[in-house]
């Protein structure tokens, strides 16, 4: 009689420890914010109003039909010459219910001016955008080229400096790569060779999909627990004509779409990193500055050639107006 009770009390134990276990695995979910730099467009090349007012409108009814509320930092001075058409498609994310974040007027690398300019330079590129949004106050900065200070000083100057503008600065931890790929896909289009623009969409994704596998693998290898991620894209044709598919794969992935400002809530992001002369993302950066779990150097690359491709893109994309 008294082995039987040390077996039913043993079995009851056992059966809190799983179910504790259960319901712990069942509260580590796996979130995303989704930004996107150079609202209302990526500027390497010149697009006719109406293609800017296409893409915008293409990614906005995406993000809807996923219920995402993401954040798209603005570049005012892509369309400084076209205000009206500014005011409208900013005007467009913010009634489709999006954050509007600054990232700057005119593009400018940190690195390369001094904090004055700089400061100069974001409060410039909130003239617009402070109008669409009224009484609501700019959040959040994003820095062109992921340059947050090419040394520690400098870095914390920067953060002083957005603070006393009420900004916060906000990191990447997964990137694509997508400007790379952009010109290509969209002089493919521009002259109509269709099935190639659909095989390069595909090339692009399919990066895409590497790119996603190695930061989650980097991100088990440095935290014990799945952290909240920020996916960086560009509002360009591509990404217009590939979110879908984008948002599609994260979902299969197991992630939940959540606001920005939720997720850089998680205290990883109030921790400080070294500073790098380089744009770079926050994972690198994390590890770099402290435990060194991950091997960077394999973290996929866009090839040479699809450099190379890039660049016989934007030259032919200069040359005229689409």
């Amino acid at each position: 009689m008294f082995m039987m009770k040390v077996i039913h009390v043993s079995f009851i134990t056992y059966l809190c420890l799983v179910s504790t276990f259960v319901d712990a695995n069942e509260h580590i979910e796996k979130k995303i914010s989704i930004t996107f730099d150079d609202v209302p467009i990526h500027g390497e090349f010149a697009l006719s109003p109406q293609s800017l007012a296409n893409i915008n409108h293409k990614i906005l009814d995406t993000l809807k039909k996923y219920n995402i509320k993401a954040t798209g930092f603005v570049n005012e001075g892509h369309l400084k010459d076209n205000a009206k058409l500014l005011q409208e498609l900013l005007s467009a994310w913010q009634q489709h219910g999006h954050e509007l974040g600054n990232h700057t007027f005119s593009h400018i690398s940190y690195h390369q001016n001094d904090l004055n300019t700089y400061l100069t330079d974001i409060q410039k590129g909130a003239a617009t955008t402070q109008i669409v949004l009224g009484k609501v106050k700019q959040k959040f900065f994003r820095p062109p080229y992921l340059h947050a200070g090419s040394t520690d000083e400098a870095q914390l100057m920067l953060d002083e400096g957005l603070h006393k503008l009420g900004l916060q600065l906000v990191p990447v931890t997964m990137e694509n790569a997508d400007y790379v790929f952009d010109a290509p896909y969209t002089n493919k289009l521009e002259s109509k060779n269709l099935s190639e623009a659909n095989t390069y969409k595909k090339q692009y994704l399919e990066f895409t999909e590497r790119r996603l596998d190695f930061y989650e693998s980097a991100s088990a290898k440095m935290f014990d627990q799945p952290v909240p991620h920020i996916l960086m894209l560009h509002v360009n044709q591509l990404n217009a004509d590939s979110l879908d598919s984008i948002l599609m794969s994260l979902q299969s992935r197991g992630y939940q779409f959540q606001s920005l400002e939720q997720t850089l809530q998680q205290p990883i992001y109030a921790q400080p990193t070294q500073a790098f002369k380089f744009g770079i993302h926050w994972l690198f950066r994390w590890d770099k500055s402290k435990d060194k779990k991950v091997n960077w150097a394999s973290e996929p690359e866009p090839s040479q050639d699809e450099f190379a491709e890039h660049q016989q893109a934007l030259t032919i994309l200069k040359n005229g107006k689409l």
